[in-house]
């Protein structure tokens, strides 16, 4: 999923926008609301990767299908409360192992048809096949057992066992229609202009690393109200071209996302409005435990506590971010300060690489070449061999440092970047993003293998299964901690996602802890 994931990102050009004010405004009311006024997005990602809502990672596709498609059970990205999509009501009891679920009345497809029992069964079962698995399988397959149309209208959701954060996840399993893609092969499924959702917005028109437009889907009649009709996605992968296009006057975008930090005061001076929103995005390092001495847990723990983190976080992006004192940011839900801390202490890092009798380490730091993090990995290098580790880089493109660790390149560390927050804020998901068997990390440096990952494995599978929700979270404090303390994969910073906008021309928007924006509330002025 992470390769899936980085691969995403690719440099283009900037293309040219279409300005926001042409032609007339028209008014249309879906959801009961009256909806008028376009509006013009610059995204800092590409739209030219999948876009199957089951199976896809793009930053740009799940931001947009925010807006297209629904689950039984959403949640605004704003502030993750689940609330009732598809489904006409919230469960009535979630321990339960069975949920019957009515679907809305009238929730219609945007290419008119309705939405069915038969929508639901089909996109559930192929979450769940685990012969052909897509990436949402991994959320569902170890809880969720089947899906059964009940009639027309009605399915009934069976469970392998209680989920204490079922509901949550069933944001992310977007049903899809049935008719539009039963039996099509993947290309079908992963190309934007075939994409047939239920939700307030429908695709107008898309053009790989250039745009994706959107206009309302005159059929919604679901919760949301959204107070613009039509919106254009820009791509803009390039920041230098993405913050311009906020301030030429020209382009006509009101909008953008992924805004870097050494931008925010200079769009702020020119009048623009710059919100940040504490996530899980992360700089974090991964180690080679398959190869000594990176399998002695003293040594990881040295190698983190020799990090100046505070001044990792000034000099690569601009002291926007928190030295991590968990493997979750402290603005989870499900936060707990671990016990195992890792300040800046040189001395105590020495220390711990003495009693491992460890002497004149040498060590190969495997990195992207992303500008920031190009400049945190020179800053690790410094205070690594400020304790006498000499440290070499292997600064790369993404797709390469994807390739060399599939294949098991034999670098001892690694620094790497990831946000598992676009699939969801629960901490199981968020654990498991990167402590699973089939993590690509995990692959690469085989602590899978391991009695300590057998153990952690134990209390997330006991804390997936209890009966409470305060046995759910002793037995995640518990892995949290054990997390903390192996130190094999773990976050050196937690850091701001940035989102800037034309306040004079639009209220309504807030910054997101996942990349992209989320335009349900945007409204244009005057």
């Amino acid at each position: 999923m992470l390769k899936r994931v980085a691969g995403v990102v690719a440099a283009v050009t900037a293309v040219g926008l279409v300005a926001a004010c042409s032609g007339p405004q028209s008014s249309t009311s879906v959801g009961g609301a009256a909806a008028k006024g376009h509006v013009e997005v610059a995204i800092g990602y590409n739209n030219n990767s999948s876009w199957d809502p089951l199976n896809t990672g793009s930053a740009f596709a799940m931001s947009a299908e925010n807006h297209i498609y629904e689950a039984l059970w959403d949640s605004s990205p704003v502030d993750r409360k689940p609330y009732a999509a598809l489904a006409a009501e919230m469960p009535k009891d979630t321990k339960s192992l069975t949920w019957t679920v009515k679907l809305r009345d009238g929730a219609t497809w945007s290419d008119g048809k309705p939405v069915t029992a038969d929508d639901v069964v089909f996109s559930v079962d192929r979450v769940l096949d685990t012969q052909k698995p897509v990436i949402t399988t991994a959320f569902f397959s170890s809880w969720l057992k089947d899906a059964v149309k009940v009639d027309a209208h009605t399915v009934k959701l069976e469970f392998k066992n209680a989920f204490p954060y079922a509901l949550d996840r069933f944001s992310i399993l977007k049903i899809m229609p049935k008719h539009v893609f039963d039996g099509q092969a993947d290309a079908f499924y992963a190309d934007a202009k075939n994409q047939i959702g239920s939700g307030p917005f429908e695709i107008k028109a898309t053009e790989p690393t250039s745009f994706t437009s959107f206009t309302l889907n005159k059929d919604y009649n679901g919760p949301l109200h959204p107070k613009i009709d039509s919106m254009q996605w820009n791509v803009s992968v390039d920041a230098a071209a993405r913050t311009s296009l906020l301030t030429s006057g020209v382009a006509g975008v009101q909008i953008a996302d992924n805004i870097p930090q050494d931008a925010i005061s200079s769009l702020q001076s020119k009048g623009l409005e710059v919100d940040g929103a504490d996530s899980m995005n992360l700089l974090g390092l991964a180690f080679n435990t398959s190869k000594a001495p990176f399998n002695d847990k003293r040594v990881r723990q040295a190698l983190r506590m020799a990090i100046d983190t505070k001044k990792l976080i000034d000099v690569s992006i601009a002291g926007k971010g928190t030295p991590a004192t968990s493997f979750l940011q402290e603005s989870s839900p499900y936060y707990s300060k671990a016990a195992t801390q890792y300040d800046y202490n040189p001395a105590e890092a020495k220390k711990l690489l003495q009693e491992a009798g460890v002497t004149d380490l040498s060590l190969t730091l495997l990195s992207t070449n992303i500008s920031w993090t190009t400049v945190a990995v020179n800053a690790i290098k410094q205070d690594w061999e400020a304790i006498g580790v000499k440290t070499n880089l292997d600064v790369v493109e993404t797709a390469t440092f994807n390739t060399k660790v599939a294949q098991g390149d034999p670098a001892d560390v690694l620094t790497f970047s990831g946000n598992p927050n676009q699939f969801g804020t629960d901490a199981d998901l968020n654990v498991r993003w990167f402590y699973s068997n089939t993590n690509t990390f995990m692959l690469w440096n085989k602590w899978g293998q391991t009695p300590e990952y057998a153990a952690l494995d134990k209390v997330l599978t006991s804390a997936e299964q209890a009966d409470s929700a305060s046995s759910t979270d002793a037995d995640m404090k518990k892995a949290l901690n054990i997390i903390a303390d192996e130190g094999v994969i773990y976050p050196v910073m937690h850091m701001q996602l940035f989102t800037a906008w034309d306040g004079k021309k639009l209220s309504g928007v807030k910054a997101l802890n996942i990349p992209g924006v989320y335009m349900m509330n945007a409204q244009l002025k005057g």
